[in-house]
């Protein structure tokens, strides 16, 4: 049913019951400590369900999360202080590494992907807005024969985030337009460039 399909998660729930299970050496395992209640929890949730689909070929990575309002001696035994908290166990070891890095999927795959040798790949949907790097910048965004729209975007922040679907109907409006082109730009991966 629909309902089931909306409802379906790759992310698996770890329990006190299943935990040890799991995460016993046999494969790599990232780990979401969350509270339902954290702001900053909710807004990784929708990249966290991107994750686990980057790995679910992956036989060998498990996408898993714990509630910490319902699993506290869990939380407990690995030292989680605030939400999220996320944890890499590598294959071969039952001790954490903790992952401080970014918050996006493209960042978390990235970093599993390097630790663990999977080839985690995230499906990314066609865009009608033009990604925007050193080498088309300056023919594309400063092409005195065109219009150009250019968004500088920073990919973990919520504003950008919200923004994004709104700006890729722009992208799609004046797509047939050839006098007109809507591109963006990662801001925070270029700080170089405003140098």
């Amino acid at each position: 049913s629909l309902l089931s399909i909306a409802l379906s998660s790759n992310v698996l729930d770890l329990t006190s019951n299943n935990f040890d299970e799991v995460v016993n050496g046999d494969k790599n395992v990232f780990v979401e400590f969350f509270a339902p209640w954290c702001g900053h929890c909710k807004a990784l949730a929708p990249e966290y369900e991107i994750v686990a689909d980057a790995y679910v070929k992956e036989a060998n990575v498990v996408i898993a999360k714990v509630d910490c309002t319902v699993e506290k001696d869990l939380a407990s035994r690995f030292g989680v202080t605030g939400y999220p908290t996320l944890k890499f166990f590598k294959r071969g070891k039952t001790e954490p590494e903790s992952y401080n890095s970014g918050r996006t999927a493209d960042d978390i795959v990235g970093f599993i992907n390097r630790e663990s040798g999977a080839r985690g790949y995230i499906k990314k949907a066609a865009s009608s807005v033009l990604q925007l790097d050193s080498s088309n910048f300056d023919s594309i965004a400063l092409d005195t024969t065109k219009d150009v729209l250019v968004e500088f975007y920073a990919p973990w922040c919520g504003h950008c985030k919200k923004l994004a679907p709104v700006y890729e109907q722009v992208g799609k409006t004046f797509r047939s337009d050839k006098n007109c082109v809507v591109a963006k730009v990662d801001a925070d991966g270029r700080r170089s460039w405003w140098k």
